[in-house]
């Protein structure tokens, strides 16, 4: 326990543990949209937010939801993961009552979780690892968290080693391209994660040397795929774009009814839908107003990316045409 504690329920039991606590929700809330945007905006529009179900939940690591011989047998799987794993499965129980939640409104959802509906515990763990799967690291960063311990080896990206599972966002070096604390006031203003620069560049696969003028992507792996949507003017686009990224201006982006506007870029936007999409800007505010649409439009796996643009421009990793002759 002395282990467990700190890893998964670090400053809980302050005094005051209200901006721990509230921290924690609202990332779990960001994790509900990343995954299930239909079922957050239900959620949401009742107001049956997280703070009124599952504070017990996460403060007793789910013994207040199972009993002693599921406990084990999810202990035994969270044990592996690392200290973002409760968030999935807290996930994976909403989705089983989802069919029950959609269909409902706020006081039969209150109703629903006095006494909660048997919940098969097989497919819990089941699902909790395809989640945690395919949510970047970085999106789950806690300020609050465990303070960071050292951990040997290059665990950053979506390998399927124990090491991975095992370790945390801020167990990794600190660098210029990590996520940056945020205040909690505009962490709750975000219904989708952000992700780090270090998790872009990763995922999209980019690699050359800072003097390359066009970077060139890593051998293809078996991750996740993802889609980079610059959401800036087509001016700054062409000044410099990540490699593979897609450009959707946000001012022409979405008709007066909030539908994306047809046209090829959103197209494309279409045939990545429940892959990892990560929203790009120079305003994190634009960005943020962009994700929250997609996500209204029941679009998964939304993330922003945290810092904008202007955290990828030292890397030199982006993409500058050719000067015209």
């Amino acid at each position: 326990m002395s282990a467990f504690i700190p890893k998964y329920l670090y400053n809980f039991f302050l005094k005051d543990n209200s901006h721990v606590i509230q921290e924690y929700l609202t990332v779990f809330s960001q994790m509900i949209a990343f995954h299930d945007p239909q079922l957050s905006n239900h959620l949401n529009e009742i107001g049956f937010i997280p703070d009124l179900y599952a504070i017990p939940w996460f403060l007793t690591m789910f013994t207040h939801v199972f009993p002693l011989h599921k406990i084990f047998h999810l202990w035994d799987t969270l044990l592996l993961g690392n200290s973002s794993f409760p968030f999935c499965i807290g996930v994976a129980i909403l989705q089983q009552l989802r069919d029950r939640l959609l269909a409902n409104g706020f006081n039969e959802c209150i109703l629903l979780f006095s006494d909660l509906p048997e919940i098969d515990i097989e497919r819990c763990v089941r699902e909790s690892i395809n989640l945690f799967c395919w949510t970047p690291k970085s999106a789950t960063y806690r300020q609050h968290a465990q303070p960071p311990r050292s951990v040997g080896g290059d665990n950053n990206g979506f390998s399927k080693s124990s090491s991975y599972f095992s370790s945390d966002d801020q167990d990794l070096p600190k660098t210029d391209l990590s996520r940056e604390p945020i205040k909690l006031s505009e962490l709750k203003a975000e219904l989708s994660p952000r992700i780090s620069a270090e998790d872009l560049i990763d995922l999209c696969e980019l690699t050359g040397p800072g003097h390359f003028k066009t970077p060139t992507k890593r051998i293809k792996s078996s991750k996740p795929k993802i889609l980079a949507v610059d959401i800036r003017s087509s001016e700054d686009f062409h000044r410099g774009h990540i490699s593979g990224s897609i450009n959707i201006p946000y001012s022409t982006a979405f008709g007066p009814d909030g539908e994306l506007v047809q046209c090829a870029a959103n197209t494309t936007l279409q045939s990545f839908k429940g892959r990892v999409i990560v929203v790009i800007s120079n305003a994190m505010k634009s960005a943020a107003a962009f994700a929250a649409h997609l996500v209204k439009v029941c679009y998964p796996k939304v993330c922003i990316l945290d810092g904008g643009i202007n955290k990828m421009k030292p890397t030199g990793l982006l993409t500058v045409p050719s000067p015209q002759i």
